[in-house]
Formats: C-alpha cells, sequence, structure tokens
C-alpha cells in the first residue's frame, strides 16, 4: 500500500522515520522468518530451515504439493541470487523420504501435517513461485536484470525498513514487479539457453525450476488425442518438428539401450524438462541412473516418448527432442552417441 504526504495540496510520496538501523532490520529479519505465511498470505508446510551467507533460506511445501525455497536475507546481489537460483533447484529435486527425515518430529509427524494440510487446500491448487526472495536491499544490477527472470519462477519481495524516534520499527513487504522492457543480462537457472529457437530444436518459452510434486492427484484415464478438449494439456498442432513424427529411436529395446547410455553420460539423478510455456505445456521428470524416466505422478517410463505422450496425453510426440536435461540445457537427441 503506498503512502502519500499531502503538501501545498499536492501529493507526495510520504517518508517516515528514518533509515533502519542494523538492529532493527535484523530483528525484522527474524520476524519475518517467524511468520513467513501470514507476510507471503500464502499457505505453506514448512520442512525446515537452513542457514545461508546473509540470511536462512526455508524448504517447504505449497498447497499443489510442489516443493518450494522461500529465503530471507538480508542483501541480495547477482551471487546471492544466483546462489538461491541454485539451493531451489537443489530442493526442488529432493524426495518425499528426504523431506519427511528433515521434518521436525520425524516421518511420522510429517505424514501427519501433510495429511492434514493438504486435506485442507483445495483439490486443484495452483502451484506457486518455487523460489520466493525477501531481502532488505536489493543490489541494482538485480534490480535491472530482475524482469528477465521473473517468469523462472522466482518472485522477490524488498522489506522496506524505517526507524521512528519512539523506538519502533515500521516494516512495507512490496513484490517487485517485472519491467517487461527491460534489456539486461539474462540471469538463468543454469547456463543463458541459444537467442534463437528453431522448428527443430525448440528452446524453452521460459525458465523454470524442476517441479516434483509431493503429492500427486489422482491418475486419469488416458485420452486419445483426437478426444482431449483444447486447453493447456492438450497436444499443439503447431509443434509440427515433434508432434506426429517418427521418434528419433524407436521404441524398444534400442530406445532404453539409448537412454540408459545417455543416463551413464550425465549426472544422475537428472531432471527433465519439457517446457513450452506460450502453449500451456510445462512437465518435469527424473532421470535415474538406469534410464527411467519417472513423471511427476509417480509413472515411470524406458522410453522419453512414452514419457512425454503420458505426461501431455497424447499420442505422437518425439521425446527425444522435447526433453531437455535442466531449462536450457540439452535436449535427450542432443546427447545421443
Amino acid at each position: 500500500m503506498a503512502l502519500f504526504d499531502l503538501k501545498d495540496d499536492r501529493l507526495q510520496p510520504a517518508v517516515l522515520g528514518r533509515p533502519a538501523t542494523d538492529a532493527d532490520r535484523s530483528a525484522v529479519l527474524s520476524a519475518v522468518r517467524r511468520q513467513i505465511a501470514e507476510v507471503l498470505h500464502r499457505p505453506l508446510l514448512p520442512v525446515c530451515w537452513d542457514q545461508v551467507v546473509g540470511g536462512d533460506a526455508l524448504t517447504a511445501l505449497d498447497a499443489a504439493g510442489q516443493v518450494v525455497t522461500i529465503e530471507v536475507i538480508d542483501v541480495l546481489d547477482s551471487t546471492a541470487l544466483l546462489l538461491a537460483m541454485a539451493r531451489a533447484t537443489n530442493a526442488a529435486c529432493t524426495g518425499r523420504a528426504q523431506l519427511a527425515a528433515r521434518y521436525p518430529g520425524g516421518p511420522s509427524a510429517f505424514e501427519k501435517d501433510w495429511d492434514r494440510f493438504r486435506g485442507s487446500m483445495p483439490a486443484r491448487a495452483e502451484p506457486g513461485p518455487r523460489l520466493t526472495l525477501l531481502t532488505t536491499e536489493i543490489a541494482a544490477d538485480v534490480r535491472t536484470s530482475f524482469g528477465m527472470i521473473a517468469e523462472s519462477g522466482v518472485e522477490l519481495h524488498e522489506l522496506r525498513v524505517r526507524s521512528t524516534e519512539d523506538g519502533r520499527a515500521l516494516v512495507s513487504v512490496e513484490q517487485l514487479r517485472t519491467d517487461a522492457a527491460s534489456q539486461a543480462p539474462v540471469l538463468n537457472w543454469q547456463a543463458a539457453a541459444p537467442a534463437v529457437e528453431t522448428e527443430d530444436d525448440p528452446q524453452p518459452d521460459d525458465a523454470t525450476a524442476p517441479t516434483p510434486v509431493i503429492e500427486p492427484s489422482s491418475p486419469q484415464a488416458d485420452v486419445p488425442a483426437t478426444s482431449a478438449p483444447a486447453g493447456p494439456n492438450s497436444g499443439h498442432r503447431l509443434d509440427a518438428a515433434v508432434l506426429g513424427a517418427e521418434p528419433t529411436v524407436p521404441s524398444g529395446e534400442a530406445s532404453e539401450r539409448a537412454l540408459a547410455g545417455i543416463a551413464q553420460t550425465i549426472e544422475t539423478p537428472a531432471t527433465l524438462v519439457w517446457l513450452r510455456r506460450r502453449r500451456g505445456i510445462d512437465h518435469r521428470a527424473t532421470l535415474a541412473a538406469d534410464g527411467t524416466i519417472t513423471l511427476a505422478d509417480g509413472a515411470t517410463f524406458r522410453d522419453p516418448s512414452a514419457a512425454a505422450n503420458a505426461a501431455q496425453r497424447t499420442q505422437d510426440i518425439d521425446g527425444w527432442r522435447v526433453w531437455r536435461v535442466g531449462v536450457g540445457g540439452p535436449s535427450l537427441r542432443d546427447l545421443l552417441a
């Protein structure tokens, strides 16, 4: 909420108090940490807090069962931002058993609290941002470049703290909005993606972190592509390079051997990403060392095309082209020997 001061019949931005003392800033950060769900107005199941350089990082589950990271730090510069993104990526790969082991009270308490939390949420809750940052100071390089990464599943809140003469600390929490016209350099989750998107090798429309879902929704029967209603999860015929074409590697033993070979050449478990946001496509999967692909709903496949078709509920996708190792990373087709 913006506050204005009326002076000489003109509204001017109100300036309350004086720049915050270090003690007030520290106290505010501690309070935000304790009341994080209230500050963000967002349902969360906190799992664990970790100390990081300059602050603290919370691993939590949101209303959709997505693993999210929330960091409360004093100063956010480009280095701190990239480190936070790396931590969020690692946290997103955390399995259910690992989360339960780190939960206060152990696995039994985790299961009980998760069931209660899930039962209080809408059946079709939308996932929130994968990384949320709250900070009292945003460096200029982050402020100017944030518009290029905001659609990567990152949300940034600025804590403006002022100290008053009577010893109070006044705090405003403002979400940093993006500037679509910004031409600042791209700060990506991993490396910057190639600038050109080709029909044969589509790049992600937006960079996002991996999204494992802790409690998948009830599986639905597969629906033939011809009868699927139009919408975000329906196959898109404009993807001519990957839809309706022969798979790069035919399904069967050849595909299984090729996928297992790729798994031996990269660090596993690896996150596979199929992202075409403008067309409503955003799927995540995990590639294990033995070449098994596990979707967010727990379904497993030994063939990338079968995994892609199951994720998108269609029948004619070349999974070797659409699945990439990480955001902006190489496609599985690129990694074929």
